[in-house]
């Protein structure tokens, strides 16, 4: 599930935040989350923000560097949630 939210949180984002995110990411977490992200296919409205509430929790702002929100990333695959 943790990879199937990191998915979901990259669609929430945006393309452009996703990709500079996923530049800096490790080639097992990207061979994780790919499909994750091509299995996706309707993301009801609540489990949009249900996925953005923990990554809120997490320290999530939309203002952080890739590489900040790639150690919240980090953190929630890590099972510390």
């Amino acid at each position: 599930m943790p990879f199937k939210k990191v998915a979901i949180f990259f669609i929430i984002i945006g393309l452009e935040k996703s990709q500079n995110i996923i530049a800096l990411m490790d080639n097992s977490e990207i061979k994780a989350v790919i499909p994750e992200i091509q299995s996706l296919t309707v993301l009801s409205q609540e489990i949009q923000e249900s996925v953005w509430a923990d990554f809120k929790e997490l320290g999530y702002e939309a203002k952080m560097k890739a590489s900040e929100t790639l150690m919240i990333i980090r953190f929630l695959l890590s099972g510390s949630q």
